[in-house]
């Protein structure tokens, strides 16, 4: 565009390419947000009877399906079994394995009782091979017992305010009072991901475990595949028991933003986590409106006509595909640029020419009049 009338139209979709290139979370996040009043894309058909997509680095709820249901969460229990168990112990602890661990049931990763390993081994154990026996073994240790554990595991919940979670145990068996949301996983999965230690297992895709007592060779084997698959995966936890169906938490980052997926009770988790990641990432985006020094029209300054140019870039965050029409307002110092969307404001530039010298003030001037409009921005001669 070479010229600025009285509006001009700028289609968001044409400017939807990804242009933050090798900016920072934190500079990003900096970006205004105007979702408010936006109409929002529809989110993709999935079968998960409960989920929730947030943007992580412009703190957006993006799409969500009941994500306060309670509903029995499975092997996502093991996050904040994780958590407790690196907030109570230290990694080189060493841990006997009782009876009771080595029989936990269902998923394992073959301890023997009496046998002993550290709290980092066990903590790989549980959060890739998603091990029951992991779980119980780091419970009676951390705890003093599984029901001990077990209660700070719910301290824990209170303490970081999920008013939808409560455990019976640390593995998440099925199980009278063992429940989530879809909130309060994306809330712990989180909270966890602050940890260094957590959120480097938890996208590490195989660890070597030590071996049996036996001599076997033991390997916990990651059980989350959008992280050998999906690209810029990071984590986090799978789970699956009959009550609860596939549950996932699945995290991934591109280009600075980071979004976070839980799907529970789906029927396939990992398809329908990697379509609402998709969504999130492709249907919003960081938007350039103006480019510093872009030209926006012309200008008259005098008897002369010089490009008007935007005075400072201006960015937003929003979905794609929306109309933004940008137009010449009165401003203090004379002329701005406001962008709008439905008629939201969601930027605002000051112009300025390559000379020196000032451009006129409407306040100056009959601003109203529609000729000194049209003299103003160089439609007439």
């Amino acid at each position: 565009m070479t010229r600025i009338s009285t509006v001009l139209t700028i289609v968001l979709a044409l400017l939807s390419a990804p242009i933050v290139g090798a900016t920072s979370p934190a500079t990003l996040a900096q970006i205004p947000i105007p979702l408010e009043g936006l109409p929002i894309p529809q989110p993709p058909s999935v079968t998960a009877q409960s989920w929730i997509l947030y943007d992580e680095t412009f703190d957006q709820v993006l799409g969500e399906l009941d994500p306060d249901d309670q509903r029995p969460m499975a092997s996502t229990t093991k996050m904040m079994t994780a958590i407790v168990a690196l907030e109570n112990a230290a990694l080189t602890d060493r841990v006997t394995i009782s009876t009771n661990a080595a029989e936990a049931g269902e998923s394992e990763i073959g301890l023997y009782a009496g046998e002993s390993m550290t709290v980092d081994d066990l903590l790989y154990a549980l959060l890739l091979q998603s091990a029951n026996d992991g779980a119980v073994a780091l419970a009676e240790h951390v705890g003093g017992s599984v029901a001990g554990f077990v209660r700070m595991m719910n301290d824990k919940a209170v303490e970081l305010g999920l008013e939808n979670t409560h455990f019976a145990n640390p593995h998440g068996l099925d199980a009278p009072g063992h429940y989530s949301s879809a909130r309060d996983l994306l809330a712990i999965a989180r909270y966890g991901m602050e940890n260094p230690e957590f959120a480097k297992i938890v996208k590490t895709t195989s660890y070597d475990m030590p071996a049996a007592p036996d001599g076997t060779a033991r390997e916990a084997r990651l059980s989350n595949e959008l992280v050998r698959t999906y690209e810029g995966a990071f984590g986090v936890k799978t789970g699956y028991t009959d009550k609860a169906g596939l549950t996932l938490i699945a995290g991934a980052e591109r280009e600075g933003r980071r979004i976070y997926a839980v799907v529970m009770d789906s029927e396939d988790h990992f398809a329908d986590s990697a379509q609402l990641l998709n969504f999130g990432f492709e249907a919003f985006t960081v938007l350039s409106v103006f480019d510093v020094a872009q030209q926006l029209g012309i200008v008259r300054t005098g008897d002369d006509v010089e490009p008007a140019l935007a005075e400072n870039p201006v960015e937003v965050f929003g979905p794609t595909g929306n109309e933004v029409v940008a137009e010449p307002r009165s401003g203090d110092g004379g002329v701005v640029v406001v962008a709008t969307v439905n008629d939201e404001v969601i930027g605002t530039t000051g112009i300025r020419t390559d000379q020196v010298h000032a451009l006129p003030a409407l306040r100056d001037s009959f601003a109203w009049a529609g000729r000194y409009w049209n003299w103003l921005w160089g439609l007439e001669q």
